[in-house]
């Protein structure tokens, strides 16, 4: 069945491509994927843009929810109830390998075993526009970039007026409520924006419920798991002059919600505490045919989860624990873009990344009271220093991008990257496109310093490669683009067990093997808008003589479809379909002991979303979610949300 539906997938997207006429200059779109403005003719990598206009047709949703329905994204975790743990997969690689950017700065949890950015932080609302930028990216943006990059624009307010202000209010299931409100402005050569909003829930249960011993009570019901989050935002600008812009901005970020004990195993009294302080600035000088930018960033991020004794889950080791990380990270950057000639321009940088962990567990058993060496945030620290540069090469409709970049870490020493772009525009209205490049990523400070680190341990490094193409129609209504891709991986990090305390290590000596395809297209007919993507990725690892698939929760078939249609000027509607295909997934069998793997089956969701514009300040919409009330399961033992539904209003003043 889920063949048919790739097979009826594959000739959809391709109607696309029928629509397409001959003439289109690709010079409309202006992207960031090479640290300077360029058009879209211009590079042939993978970009996708989510502007502010798709955006606010995802007010109601998570960014995790958002990005799920990308083309090569699978985020577990995206589904379950507000503040699940948010695993983000790109074209099969693991957690962690793909970097995210806020305002075009590295933005990761260093407490973080996979040292990623935690996507509940952040909300649509938030957003003013994103770029996604797959495939190896390690040249210009450094460690994590194996599979991609997304860069995550915050809202900076476009008002001309000196005071302005918007506010949304919004509720849905599940108790659900987020208000916001901005205020924003120009001063003269000042510009501001400053924002704040809550997102609270009283959730669903985390935990899949199964069916409960009399003891926990004769309704057998598990808890739903609550959720809070306030977040402050605030972006700064001022134009010393035509050459000279200073930029600020600010992140106050946190949540609190109820955590349960593992898969099906409920508990009513766990909880965890998240928080992401974050402060910045940049400086933007204009140098006649280029622009010199300097960048500086400092984040804290702290997570505390208190499992209280007030309840204790059944088959539960312990009856009390606390436990806390915490991380700062550090980046300082600063590089010059420049056009030489119409035929040549060049970006040449160089980063500084530094960050600490500390790290304490406490818990109390029959055994009695147990404490973990604690890890200081003066002993565990790691930086990275690099120096990069890129050139683009433009020869009427051929282009071709070419860079390296050298690293040098503190513990592990040097590595080097390179990056290796052609691309060439036929009548001007078809990309084809070819990618080579290297990636890497660094060891986290967790894997380095816990007490299962190991400081020799070597940087994971990939080598990547596209090959494809992308049509574009003479009214940019319409376009397709379709491409494979493949990624080697060695020295892949792998905890390796033993049976003496710490009872493993982590070391490196495994190779990765993944590969796909990805197809994706939009397609504009009057007042209809036709859009979908279908991924398929496949991927084995290598262990000493023994290979296996190993994409746990991540399909080998992803379908996402949606079709939107303007009513009027003022009513738009839109109905989405996604369909993902069986995943396997691992889970510790209490009976035997032993880890073993389970299929996930297949599932399909359907949505609907509408919007009415009463006047150019105030819009409303309703956004319901999995209208057919699918059953299924992203991660084994644990929860995803029901049919359910988010609407809301939203005033400009």
């Amino acid at each position: 069945m889920f063949k048919k539906q790739t097979k009826f997938t594959f000739v959809g997207l391709m109607l696309f491509a029928w629509q397409l006429s001959a003439q289109k200059l690709l010079d409309e779109v202006t992207v960031t994927a090479n640290k300077t403005e360029q058009k879209l003719s211009q590079t042939g990598k993978v970009v996708t843009v989510l502007s502010d206009s798709i955006l606010q047709k995802y007010q109601g949703q998570t960014v995790a929810e958002l990005l799920s329905r990308q083309a090569g994204f699978t985020v577990v975790g995206a589904n379950g109830t507000l503040g699940s743990n948010q695993e983000l997969y790109v074209r099969g690689a693991s957690n962690g390998n793909t970097l995210v950017l806020i305002d075009g700065v590295p933005l990761y949890d260093p407490s973080y075993i996979s040292s990623g950015f935690d996507l509940n932080m952040l909300n649509v609302c938030e957003c003013e526009r994103i770029e996604i930028l797959k495939g190896a990216q390690s040249t210009l943006y450094g460690s994590d970039a194996v599979a991609g990059v997304i860069n995550i624009f915050t809202k900076k307010g476009n008002s001309t007026k000196t005071i302005s202000a918007n506010v949304s209010l919004n509720a849905g299931s599940f108790g659900t409520f987020r208000n916001t409100v901005s205020v924003n402005g120009l001063i003269d050569k000042f510009y501001y924006n400053i924002q704040y909003s809550n997102l609270q829930s009283k959730g669903i249960s985390a935990a899949y419920p199964l069916k409960l011993s009399s003891s926990l009570g004769s309704k057998n019901e598990y808890e739903k798991d609550g959720f809070n989050q306030n977040n402050l935002m605030a972006n700064f600008g001022y134009t010393v002059s035509e050459k000279l812009t200073l930029k600020f901005r600010g992140m106050l970020n946190g949540y609190k919600n109820d955590i349960d004990a593992g898969p099906f195993t409920d508990e009513k009294d766990f909880t965890s505490i998240q928080n992401l302080s974050m402060i910045g600035t940049s400086v933007d000088y204009k140098t006649g045919k280029g622009k010199l930018v300097f960048n500086y960033n400092l984040a804290e991020n702290k997570r505390t989860f208190t499992n209280d004794s007030a309840f204790v889950a059944p088959n539960a080791f312990d009856t009390y624990s606390k436990s806390f990380y915490g991380g700062v990270s550090q980046f300082a950057d600063v590089y010059w873009n420049h056009k030489v000639s119409d035929n040549f321009q060049f970006v040449i940088g160089s980063d500084l990344r530094k960050a600490n962990l500390e790290q304490n567990y406490l818990s109390i058993s029959s055994y009695g009271k147990y404490e973990d060496n604690p890890i200081g945030k003066d002993t565990s620290l790691s930086s990275i220093y690099s120096i990069y540069g890129s050139g683009l090469i433009s020869i009427k409709s051929f282009f071709l991008e070419i860079g390296g970049r050298f690293n040098s870490h503190s513990i592990y020493g040097k590595n080097f990257t390179f990056s290796f772009n052609p691309s060439y525009v036929i009548n001007r209205n078809i990309k084809t496109f070819v990618n080579i490049s290297s990636g890497f990523k660094a060891p986290s400070l967790y894997q380095l310093y816990s007490p299962y680190g190991n400081k020799n341990l070597k940087p994971e490094q990939s080598i990547s490669s596209e090959i494809g193409f992308q049509l574009f129609s003479k009214n940019s209504k319409s376009n397709i683009r379709a491409l494979y891709f493949l990624r080697d991986m060695k020295e892949v990090i792998f905890f390796e067990a033993s049976n003496k305390p710490p009872y493993g290590k982590y070391v490196n000596f495994d190779k990765q093997h993944d590969q796909g395809l990805e197809i994706e297209g939009n397609s504009q007919i009057g007042k209809w808008n036709i859009f979908g993507n279908y991924t398929y990725v496949t991927g084995k690892i290598t262990q000493r003589d023994t290979s296996y698939n190993n994409l746990f929760r991540r399909p080998k078939h992803t379908i996402n479809l949606g079709l939107g249609y303007q009513i009027s000027t003022k009513l738009f509607t839109q109905i989405s379909f996604r369909s993902l295909g069986d995943r396997t997934d691992r889970f510790f069998n209490e009976i035997s002991y032993k880890t073993e793997n389970t299929v996930l089956t297949a599932y399909k969701t359907l949505d609907f979303y509408i919007d009415y514009k009463f006047s150019s300040k105030i819009k409303t919409y309703f956004d319901l979610k999995n209208l057919t009330n699918s059953f299924y399961q992203d991660s084994f033992g644990y929860s995803v949300k029901p049919i359910n539904f988010m609407c809301g209003v939203s005033f400009g003043f």
